[in-house]
């Protein structure tokens, strides 16, 4: 094919150059009313600058960053004026209120208010916006009640509220909004339960609710949803049997029932083994035998800390490693790992734990969380173990040298969360905090074996994922089931990211157990600077025991035994008195030998 003429290109470019005021001329100006409500929420939040005489839609974007963003988008359809019908104003810390102008913003369709330092109550007026079809204010300050008046905001197809400190119930309204599609509430201080009529939500793709308090007896709210795919009720106060009878989910994908207290037989799930990539139900009172069909290298599957569920793991094959949690169960393992592992596990679930072969006579372990073996000066040299298996969206490894495991659950529902991470920049932190362990949900560090005593725990971070920006990293700390911190941000204790900071915590092991456990509660940012970038994170673990351990007594003796023992203690003694009998009948008899010795020479003098 021939190339056009250079000449013929240059007449194209210049003829493009002409046309192109044109075109910005024709589009229509801002409506006078929006461009004045705009400007009045941009002055209040100090983002004009020197565009505060610009249309509104002429200029469109302020800031265009992924993190960082100001801008709108309008509909310039009827040719005579444009309106603002969406509002994204995202990552700015320094804006903390509303302004009221916002809601003369009438023909808003989307607002994004996300990841800023809003706080105060939500305004009343909110009922305005009566267009909004995406109202996401998520990762803020807020507080008070959800306001009666979104109620009438029945066009709402996605609404996102979490990370806030709103507090009251559920507000029964949102039963209306028959319309969403994205419904998430958690992290928050919400109060069950569930409202039975969310039930009419007929066309919600993503539902995730949590941290509730109280108590949701009822699973009733969930019906025969075409086109869920997503369903998360971590901790939400249910109770009985979940989707008992079976509902119509053909499309549901990630299924997060987290530390609840639902029961029933772990075969309830079975109906949606054929579209289900992640079962998380751990930490609840599930019960039976775990059926084959739902432990698939496809599915990541957690089933940990519900003590009632039992049955045998099939073979994996060699050389494969199937993303499954089964800790705290009665489930059989010894199909599956070796009998050094096995026996570790045994002893975190307390049967069949020989604590003879599980002695830890080391007086300092520590972890090298997400990364290689390494030597680290705190302040003495220490050999750090590595930690670097891929745990996928649930697992565990057993250190069956140093006797520890490491034990994690949690994927993000919308990507792939890495489950490892390190810091590519050239950086001077110490190596140690260049790569460190993190999850979507939580950590558990456990060491087997101790002496039972007093032991120091130290805990390394450094934020090396959320390194720019407004994003927030979130989550709780508990060392043996007690909560040592909560809300914990490394970089706001660091004093910005890529900084370590360490933590010290003096605890005592009463069971030959210690145990770490890191874990989310819904607070922090969730997509910055990618989706799955929440949760906790840790560079490393060190726990220390103290100068004079308190070892475990032993186990009392059985009556025979003792009765044994005491005979032959009898049996000694008897033999010690006779041997210093001797030796003083020994003793006299030398000396009287010697007295008449002494007296029969004295005559013959």
């Amino acid at each position: 094919m021939a190339r056009p003429a250079p000449a013929l290109v240059a007449v194209f470019v210049l003829v493009l150059a002409l046309l192109a005021p044109d075109a910005a001329r024709s589009q229509p100006p801002t409506n006078p009313s929006d461009a004045d409500a705009l400007h009045a929420v941009f002055r209040q939040w100090r983002l004009e600058g020197d565009a505060a005489a610009e249309d509104p839609c002429g200029k469109g974007v302020w800031s265009g960053s992924f993190a960082v963003n100001a801008s709108v988008g309008c509909d310039c359809s009827s040719g005579v004026e444009c309106r603002i019908t969406q509002l994204n104003v995202t990552g700015y810390r320094n804006i903390t209120e509303i302004p009221a102008a916002l809601f003369n913003l009438k023909e808003l369709v989307s607002l994004d208010l996300s990841n800023n330092n809003l706080s105060g109550s939500m305004p009343r007026e909110v009922g305005n916006l009566s267009k909004l079809e995406t109202w996401h204010f998520n990762n803020n300050n807020l507080s008070g009640y959800i306001p009666h008046e979104s109620s009438l905001l029945r066009n709402l197809k996605s609404l996102w509220m979490f990370d806030n400190y709103i507090e009251g119930p559920i507000p029964e309204f949102i039963q209306n909004l028959t319309n969403l599609t994205d419904l998430r509430l958690y992290g928050m201080k919400l109060l069950g339960p569930i409202p039975q009529n969310f039930s009419k939500l007929i066309n919600l793709e993503n539902l995730m609710l949590g941290d509730l308090e109280g108590n949701s007896p009822s699973f009733d709210f969930i019906e025969n949803w075409a086109n869920l795919s997503i369903l998360s009720l971590r901790k939400c106060g249910l109770t009985g049997q979940p989707l008992s009878p079976p509902r119509n989910l053909p499309n549901l994908k990630y299924l997060d029932l987290t530390s609840n207290n639902l029961s029933g037989p772990i075969t309830l799930f079975l109906p949606y083994k054929d579209s289900l990539n992640f079962i998380y139900v751990g930490n609840n009172s599930f019960s039976e035998r775990l059926p084959p069909e739902i432990v698939q290298p496809s599915v990541s599957l957690d089933v940990s800390y519900n003590p009632l569920v039992n049955g045998s793991l099939r073979s994996i094959p060699a050389g494969q490693k199937w993303p499954i949690n089964y800790i705290g169960t009665s489930v059989d393992a010894s199909g599956t790992v070796n009998s050094e592992s096995l026996t570790i596990l045994n002893c975190l679930l307390m049967k069949g734990c020989n604590r003879n072969n599980l002695t830890n006579h080391a007086t300092t372990l520590a972890i090298n969380c997400g990364g290689n073996q390494t030597n680290y000066s705190d302040p003495m040299p220490t050999v750090f173990y590595e930690d670097s298996t891929d745990l996928g969206g649930a697992g565990f490894h057993v250190n069956t040298t140093s006797h520890w495991v490491v034990s994690h659950v949690g994927s993000d529902p919308f990507s792939k969360s890495p489950g490892i991470v390190s810091d590519i920049l050239e950086t001077d932190m110490p190596e140690l905090y260049k790569t460190a362990r993190t999850s979507t949900g939580a950590l558990r560090y456990y060491v087997v074996g101790l002496a039972n005593g007093k032991y120091t725990v130290q805990l390394f971070f450094a934020e090396i994922v959320i390194a720019d920006g407004p994003g927030r990293r979130v989550f709780d700390i508990d060392i043996q089931d007690q909560n040592i911190r909560k809300d914990f941000d490394i970089a706001k204790e660091a004093g910005g990211s890529r900084k370590p900071t360490n933590m010290t915590h003096e605890v005592t092991v009463d069971n030959s157990i210690l145990v770490v456990h890191l874990y989310w509660s819904g607070r922090g940012t969730c997509c910055i600077p990618y989706r799955g970038a929440y949760g906790p994170l840790v560079s490393a673990i060190k726990v220390t025991r103290s100068q004079d351990p308190k070892i475990s007594p032993p186990q009392a003796p059985h009556s025979n035994s003792s009765r044994q023992d005491e005979k032959r203690r009898g049996i000694i003694a008897g033999i010690a008195a006779l041997c210093i009998a001797a030796a003083v009948i020994s003793s006299s008899v030398v000396y009287l030998w010697w007295k008449w010795v002494s007296l029969v020479k004295r005559p013959m003098a």
